[in-house]
């Protein structure tokens, strides 16, 4: 139980990193460098998303194993 409730807390804490980065890029969007900048953070966020597709699976798995 200790270890998924660490995977629930990491998975928080990245929510709240892309949120921050998300508003963070809305701000620079009008210029050049933003520009450069969103387009960088969209290759990262299909990572991102990847990753929480990923995990969204291995704590569905833990959560059958505790039944």
């Amino acid at each position: 139980m200790g270890n998924k409730l660490d995977i629930l807390h990491e998975y928080q804490l990245a929510e709240q990193k892309c949120a921050e980065l998300t508003n963070v890029c809305e701000k620079l969007h009008g210029t050049k460098r933003g520009s450069h900048l969103v387009a960088v953070y969209d290759a990262k966020l299909k990572d991102t998303k990847d990753r929480r597709d990923h995990l969204g699976v291995i704590l569905k798995a833990m959560d059958a194993a505790e039944d």
